[in-house]
């Protein structure tokens, strides 16, 4: 899928206290605020509305890591919990110290996940680990 045609499924944007999270017909795009220290407590808006969104339908979250945050992430044990329709989680890093945070961050992760160094290949990868879904 073209990046223009991606765009045309965004369903809505929310700026919540944490980040920016741009809603797509089967893909969110969170970036977190500098400095911001994420937890599962922090995370729960954000939860609360890809229920309300998907409601059980699959889909992938993309963490666009521009900014330096830190993240606990034995949340994702929980996160799994509260969205067990998470098909896949996925990073976008610009740098070597946010890719071992990501690749540090996987280990918690019990769904497909993947770190990529551009929005295309990580987008690409989501509707590849979506399709595959489909298929089973």
């Amino acid at each position: 899928m073209s990046t223009d045609l991606f765009e045309k499924t965004l369903l809505t944007i929310h700026e919540l206290d944490i980040g920016t999270f741009r809603f797509y017909d089967q893909v969110v795009i969170g970036e977190i605020k500098e400095g911001k220290s994420i937890n599962l407590d922090a995370s729960l808006p954000l939860l609360a509305l890809a229920w309300e969104h998907y409601k059980k339908k699959p889909v992938v979250y993309i963490s666009n890591r521009k900014h330096s945050y830190s993240l606990d992430p034995t949340m994702h044990f929980e996160t799994l919990k509260l969205v067990p329709y998470l098909a896949g989680y996925a990073w976008v890093v610009y740098d070597d110290i946010n890719e071992k945070n990501a690749r540090l961050e996987a280990r918690f992760l019990h769904c497909p996940n993947s770190v990529h160094r551009s929005m295309d290949t990580a987008l690409a990868w989501a509707f590849e680990t979506l399709r595959r879904q489909e298929l089973d």
